[in-house]
């Protein structure tokens, strides 16, 4: 069954610049492009998309016109199974940590290369949540108390350790990493979380913002 992704941009040159880019992707599908914030939710009601990529900022007729937190929030409270992505230009950290405490999947600047909008609808439907790399780096000098701030880390994960991290990062679970690399489950498991623990890291939302800042969401694996 294909993937079926809505699109939301009051710019009909962005969306069509991500539709021809996502279109490459074997198993995807566009089932609609919309371009205010009222037609985007009367959309997901009627088209059932699996992922909706939105900008933040759009027309709307809802109460609070324009208010980007409010379409997000009606999303996520009528639609609580959709995943719901952002596209913005916005570059100010309190308003990309308001986007990001409304529980979305993914959050990625529209300075980002297309192919990094391909990652992270693929880490999304692999059922994984992506910040990317640019939002990432505007977080972490606003807020470098954060866990996933820090730069330091990396660098003390053994040979091992980094190739279980980059197969779990890529979307592999620990099982089939286990079965690639011809270990126990027991055993990647436990690098997988020795690797973690070296990070600084407690769960798997903080360890993909770690990777992201550090570029290891798009290393192969």
């Amino acid at each position: 069954m294909a993937l079926r992704i809505l699109l939301a941009d009051d710019h009909p040159v962005v969306s069509a610049a991500v539709a021809d880019r996502l279109h490459t992707q074997t198993g995807w599908e566009i089932c609609g492009t919309v371009t205010s914030a009222t037609a985007l939710l009367n959309s997901v009601a009627t088209l059932r998309p699996d992922v909706v990529v939105t900008d933040y900022h759009m027309p709307s007729q809802l109460e609070g016109s324009g208010d980007g937190l409010r379409m997000l929030n009606a999303l996520r409270r009528r639609h609580p199974t959709l995943a719901v992505t952002v596209l913005t230009m916005i570059t100010n950290p309190l308003v990309l940590r308001s986007i990001l405490d409304t529980q979305v999947h993914g959050l990625l600047l529209k300075d980002a290369p297309l192919p990094e909008l391909v990652t992270m609808i693929s880490r999304i439907q692999r059922g994984f949540r992506y910040i990317g790399k640019s939002a990432m780096e505007i977080l972490s000098q606003a807020d470098p108390g954060n866990p996933a701030a820090s730069h330091g880390g990396a660098e003390r994960l053994s040979a091992r350790e980094m190739e279980v991290l980059r197969m779990y990062l890529a979307g592999r679970s620990v099982s089939e990493i286990a079965v690639l690399l011809c270990r126990s489950v027991k055993t990647i498991s436990r690098q997988k979380n020795c690797a973690m623990h070296k990070l600084g890291v407690t769960n798997d939302r903080e360890l993909f913002e770690f990777a992201a800042l550090n570029g290891m969401l798009l290393s192969g694996g």
